[in-house]
């Protein structure tokens, strides 16, 4: 008996680590990039509101790198048409943040999808 208790006592000791380093606040806040991937979209709709007021977005969306993406997210005001966004993107989560930024600031292999 005194070995499964202390088996079992080991066990939720290494759970317990391995969610902290895993889901560390740093990565759970929804504004810090860590652990997260950055696609960045063009905003073509007005958006689609809710019961609960806010905006449903559904956009096409692409990495640093040019990956394509789509990806849905809900805002709590209704987005510019023809604004460009910053999404940090979890596969759990999903969008967890949401920033306008200018064209200027979108990485050049963005940018030359959204050639003005």
């Amino acid at each position: 008996m005194r070995k499964i208790l202390l088996i079992l006592g080991l066990i939720i000791v290494l759970g317990a680590c391995l969610l902290l380093f895993f889901f560390t606040p740093e990565k759970l806040t929804p504004e810090n990039p860590a652990g997260k991937t950055i696609y960045y979209a063009l905003i073509n709709d007005s958006g689609v509101q809710d019961n609960n007021k806010r905006y449903d977005y559904e956009v096409t969306a692409y990495s640093k790198k040019g990956k394509e993406k789509k990806l849905e997210f809900s805002a709590g005001k209704q987005l510019r048409k023809g604004a460009y966004v910053q999404l940090y993107y979890t596969r759990i989560r999903g969008v967890t943040y949401w920033a306008e930024v200018p064209y200027e600031e979108l990485p050049v292999i963005v940018q030359q999808k959204y050639e003005k």
